[in-house]
């Protein structure tokens, strides 16, 4: 089957380049005819002239793709001037058999070659031109398959290095979560173990929840509230209602993609260094207001506050300098996050979310599974931001 379709797809070239050249030689038969000479006259003027040409052309564009890619240019360039007589002798010799064959091979034969050579030199030239246009078409379109594919390959390396990078900032904070939740438990184990049986597998759905969305990088805004509903549950038992906690968000807002445990490093961090760090405790709020193209999102403490000349750039503990980093990497934007002292005391971490994120994994968001347990990573330290 290959082969059949080969050999016709030889058959057509060939029968287009014979109607193409006898196009040819018949405008410049009607130019002769209108200049006094027959039809029959004009065509066997013409008809073995392009012909021969017609028949030399495959060999003129092999010889030149040969010098493309073995040459120089300007060597390529300067070989086709003997390549143009050579190639042009060899068609004046064949019209000159087709003259012998009909019987009317003119009586000199250096006159015959003479008379035609500097007439057909040009026709080389244009054919040598289009060999040339031919090679350097395709030569762009490899190019621009090649830069195509490089940029193919360019992209999907991106995307895999912000994906191993976001993988080693999440390696990096679930040890510490878990490490925190674990010594919460512990202290319930022998003074209320009832307490320390419902934390336990409160810490439990939390850690199923992290793996099943361990390579999610993004979720919907109420599966991360709902997880941080279960961590503050948790916090609430060790701190035994020291610290109050306030979560408020519009209905209208759950549904946006946010950064998967993007919210329990940030209040365990308002907790552990702003009011838990106080004997009477303090207030802890988390609030998202605005639309699904520009996300609010506010952790407020009324704790101790910055040391005088904090700064971000200097002072920003590990954790906290992860957390802008996993957002500049899905957002592509630096500065997403903020930290801001009150003057009335305390801190508040602003994070504003410019609509969805522009690096996402293959697939949509994924929320919830059928237990109705919080779609979150469980990963994050308390933020040192002192």
């Amino acid at each position: 089957m290959g082969s059949c379709c080969s050999m016709l797809r030889i058959a057509r070239l060939w029968l287009g380049a014979f109607l193409l050249w006898t196009a040819i030689a018949i405008a410049f038969a009607t130019q002769l005819y209108f200049a006094g000479l027959s039809w029959s006259q004009a065509l066997s003027w013409t008809l073995p002239r392009w012909y021969a040409w017609g028949l030399v052309t495959p060999g003129i564009f092999w010889v030149d793709r040969w010098l493309s890619g073995n040459v120089t240019l300007p060597v390529r360039v300067g070989l086709h001037v003997p390549l143009g007589i050579a190639w042009t002798l060899v068609t004046i010799a064949l019209r000159g058999v087709n003259r012998v064959m009909a019987g009317t091979f003119p009586g000199g034969v250096a006159a015959f070659v003479a008379e035609r050579l500097y007439a057909d030199l040009p026709i080389y030239a244009v054919l040598a031109g289009i060999s040339f246009s031919r090679i350097y078409a395709a030569q762009m379109r490899q190019s621009d398959e090649a830069a195509h594919q490089m940029a193919l390959r360019t992209t999907d390396l991106e995307r895999r290095l912000v994906e191993s990078r976001l993988q080693s900032l999440r390696a990096q904070l679930q040890p510490h979560f878990l490490f925190n939740a674990l010594n919460t438990i512990s202290a319930f184990t022998e003074s209320n173990p009832q307490m320390a049986r419902r934390l336990m597998a409160q810490l439990g759905g939390l850690l199923r929840a992290s793996l099943r969305h361990a390579s999610q990088p993004v979720v919907p805004l109420g599966d991360e509230l709902t997880f941080l509903d279960d961590f503050l549950a948790i916090e609430a038992a060790r701190l035994e209602g020291r610290v109050r906690f306030s979560v408020e968000a519009d209905d209208d807002l759950l549904g946006i993609p946010v950064p998967s445990f993007l919210l329990q490093p940030l209040v365990e961090n308002a907790v552990r260094h702003g009011v838990g760090a106080r004997l009477a405790g303090g207030h802890v709020s988390v609030t998202a207001t605005g639309t699904r193209s520009a996300l609010a999102i506010r952790v407020r403490d009324d704790g101790v506050g910055l040391p005088d000349g904090w700064s971000f750039e200097r002072d920003a503990g590990v954790g906290l300098r992860n957390v802008a980093a996993r957002l500049e990497h899905l957002y592509a934007r630096p500065g997403l996050l903020r930290v801001v002292p009150i003057e009335s005391g305390g801190v508040e971490i602003r994070i504003d979310l410019p609509g969805e994120p522009v690096w996402r994994p293959d697939g949509p968001v994924q929320g919830y599974g059928a237990s109705g347990e919080a779609a979150a990573t469980a990963e994050g330290p308390a933020l040192d931001r002192r």
